[in-house]
């Protein structure tokens, strides 16, 4: 085959979807990643604290916060491939226990995302006092991952 021919094949294909390449992310790339979503978890869990503070908290504020933190805590366990600890070389609270014991992670990351399920069906229902109970439960499954897994501050 020519080599026109190999470029407009690889065009085509390419237009299909059938020639891409998934690039691993490197570690650095994957802790970035982990990190940001960490962030997403963190700040939508205070907006849902702060909401609860207020005399007459909005639904809708724990309703787009509950959806952001239900996506991010699905995404949690796939975070943490092996090879990106602080052996990657770049700073990361990961403790080596997330892979010494994956097991347990991988069970404190799925009470995570049932905590953020719950929260996410609450809010959905509209019932304000129920989501401010589910945004409750929602912090002793942080608590049960940061404890074992993450470095203290």
């Amino acid at each position: 085959m020519s080599y026109k021919k190999l470029i407009v094949l690889a065009a085509v294909a390419g237009s299909l979807g059938l020639g891409a390449v998934t690039m691993a992310a490197s570690p650095q790339q994957t802790i970035s990643e982990r990190q940001a979503n960490f962030k997403v978890i963190g700040k939508s869990f205070k907006a849902m604290l702060d909401e609860g503070r207020k005399p007459a908290p909005s639904i809708a504020v724990y309703r787009v916060n509950a959806d952001a933190v239900a996506k991010a805590a699905a995404k949690v366990s796939g975070h943490f491939p092996k090879g990106t600890g602080s052996e990657a070389g770049v700073k990361t609270a990961a403790l080596p226990a997330i892979w010494q014991k994956n097991v347990e992670f991988k069970g404190a990351a799925a009470k995570l995302v049932a905590a953020s399920r719950k929260l996410s069906a609450a809010a959905k229902s509209g019932n304000v006092d129920a989501t401010k109970a589910a945004v409750m439960g929602l912090g002793p499954t942080c608590k049960g991952c940061h404890d074992p897994f993450k470095a203290k501050d």
